[in-house]
């Protein structure tokens, strides 16, 4: 753990409440991004991740972390999504949700170029399609920064699977993608 995060931690369990909005402002918007890449909702995603903040603020004499609070953050994140996952009564509750969601995305991009959006879309759609271990061990070590160590901590999974998990995700990223960015090179 690094100075900073036993410093924060140190303070959080003494109580501090200046540490503790110091660690939500330094923390929330990533981790926003990161639970609605589970969840596909941002209300959701944020309402999951404010209850992870809560649940550390009411138990902060009691939390005992191990590795860096950040990979702690993201790893209590994930549990709660997962479980809010699984709280979904049907199915269609949950596609309708996804639908709802997308419909949301389609208009925050229409601000954007066109051409862009479409390259973002495309992208986001094939690692959409990935299976669920392989997209969220890519988006943690890709979008979020994390080490294929923090990746397996987080995802509970061994660091040589977060290895292979990625490399089979770029290998199907770049056999989906290829023929579009060629498309798209030669306009």
């Amino acid at each position: 753990m690094s100075d900073r995060d036993s410093r924060w931690t140190e303070r959080i369990q003494k109580g501090d409440e200046q540490a503790f909005e110091e660690l939500f402002r330094a923390h929330y918007s990533e981790l926003c991004g990161f639970a609605a890449d589970y969840l596909s909702s941002v209300d959701r995603a944020r309402d999951v991740v404010q209850d992870t903040f809560l649940e550390i603020w009411r138990r902060r004499g009691d939390i005992k972390i191990k590795s860096s609070i950040k990979s702690y953050l993201y790893q209590s994140v994930r549990n709660r999504a997962l479980n809010e996952i699984r709280k979904l009564k049907t199915k269609s509750e949950y596609l309708e949700a996804v639908k709802s969601e997308t419909e949301g995305r389609e208009k925050r991009t229409a601000i954007n170029k066109i051409e862009m959006s479409k390259l973002s879309d495309e992208v986001n759609e094939a690692i959409s399609e990935l299976p669920e271990r392989r997209r969220m061990a890519f988006l943690l070590h890709r979008r979020h920064g994390f080490t294929y160590k923090e990746v397996a901590q987080i995802m509970g999974i061994a660091p040589k699977t977060v290895e292979n998990q990625i490399g089979r995700a770029l290998k199907s990223l770049r056999s989906q993608l290829e023929g579009l960015f060629a498309e798209e090179l030669h306009r």
